[in-house]
C-alpha cells in the first residue's frame, strides 16, 4: 500500500510535465493562463513582503549573537541570508514579467519558498536568547525547513484537469 502510494505520487509528478500544449483547446489555454497569472501575482506579493521584512529587520544583531557562539555558523547564516534575499528579489522580478523572464514560474516559486525558509531561520535566530544551544537550534531549523520544503513542493504543484487524467 505504501509503495503504491509513493508510485502514484511520483507518477503524478512526471505526468504534469508530459501534457502536450498542442492538444489543448483555446479555452483550456485561456483558463491555464489565467490560473498561472493568479499564481504569479500571489508569488509576487509573498516575495515582496519577504524582501521587505528581510530588509527591515536588524540582521546584524542576530548574526552578532550567532557569531558569539560559533564563527562558522555566523558565516553560513550570512551566506544563506544573501542567497535568500537574491532569490526573493529574483522572484519579484520574474513574477512581475512572467512573459519575458526565462523560467519565470520556477524562479518565483523558489523566491516564495525562500521567504518562508527565511521566516523559519529568523525565528530560530531570534530565540537564541531564550534557548542558546546552537546545535539544537540548527537541527530544529534544518528539520522544520526540510519538512516545510517537502510540503511546499507537493502543495504548489498544479492540480488541473488539462490533461484529462486528474479530476481534482
Amino acid at each position: 500500500m505504501v509503495i503504491q502510494s509513493l508510485r502514484s505520487v511520483f507518477s503524478d509528478l512526471t505526468y504534469y510535465h508530459e501534457i502536450d500544449p498542442a492538444n489543448m483547446t483555446p479555452e483550456i489555454k485561456k483558463v491555464k493562463k489565467a490560473m498561472t497569472d493568479q499564481r504569479m501575482k500571489r508569488y509576487k506579493i509573498i516575495c515582496y513582503c519577504g524582501a521587505t521584512l528581510m530588509v527591515g529587520t536588524d540582521k546584524a544583531a542576530l548574526l552578532n549573537r550567532v557569531y558569539q557562539y560559533n564563527h562558522t555558523a555566523a558565516q553560513i547564516c550570512t551566506i544563506y541570508l544573501t542567497v535568500a534575499l537574491v532569490s526573493m528579489l529574483l522572484g519579484i522580478i520574474s513574477s512581475s514579467f512572467p512573459d519575458s523572464a526565462p523560467c519565470a514560474m520556477p524562479i518565483a516559486w523558489n523566491g516564495t519558498l525562500q521567504v518562508f525558509l527565511y521566516l523559519n531561520a529568523y525565528f530560530h535566530l531570534s530565540i537564541m536568547e531564550v534557548y542558546p544551544e546552537l546545535l539544537h537550534l540548527t537541527i530544529s531549523f534544518m528539520v522544520t525547513s526540510m519538512l516545510f520544503s517537502i510540503y511546499w513542493s507537493f502543495c504548489t504543484r498544479s492540480h488541473s484537469v488539462f490533461g484529462g487524467r486528474r479530476t481534482s
